[in-house]
């Protein structure tokens, strides 16, 4: 298994005095769409897909309510759902409210197993294969 990259000129951190940089980033190659996956998983479990997409509604729409209530959401083979908040740092407790926060999002934080497999993917210098004339989908 591996993952193909590309280096890419980035704004490096600023306030150390460099202004720009090169970083690794990871190739997406395509979209893989709800469609795709619900066809995906209706082959591999040998279920009709119209079960399968009532099961993801209800599975996204389960998640969805109870991070939103304040709630961490655990899948044993999967990972964790939970609610990040990002704000502004203030300088008294008084002035922490909620007009300080800048953005709520949904994290994913992928279970131990999940994890091992990112940690031994090999990656692939993406310019490198198509200066090979091969245009591989290492996914």
């Amino acid at each position: 298994m591996g993952i193909q990259y590309r280096v890419k000129k980035t704004r490096m951190n600023y306030k150390e005095g460099k202004p720009e940089g090169y970083q690794v980033q990871a190739v997406n190659h395509r979209i893989i769409t709800e469609d795709n996956l619900i066809k995906y998983i209706a082959n591999s479990a040998h279920v009709p897909r119209s079960m399968v997409l009532a099961c993801t509604m209800a599975i996204a729409d389960a998640i969805t309510f109870y991070v939103i209530n304040g709630h961490r959401v655990e899948f044993k083979n999967f990972g964790k759902f939970h609610l990040k908040v990002q704000n502004t740092c203030v300088d008294t407790l008084e002035e922490c409210q909620a007009d300080t926060v800048k953005r709520t999002q949904l994290c994913f934080t992928p279970n131990a197993d999940i994890k091992d497999l990112l940690a031994k993917i090999k990656l692939t210098n993406h310019k490198a294969l198509s200066e090979m004339g091969t245009e591989g989908n290492n996914i």
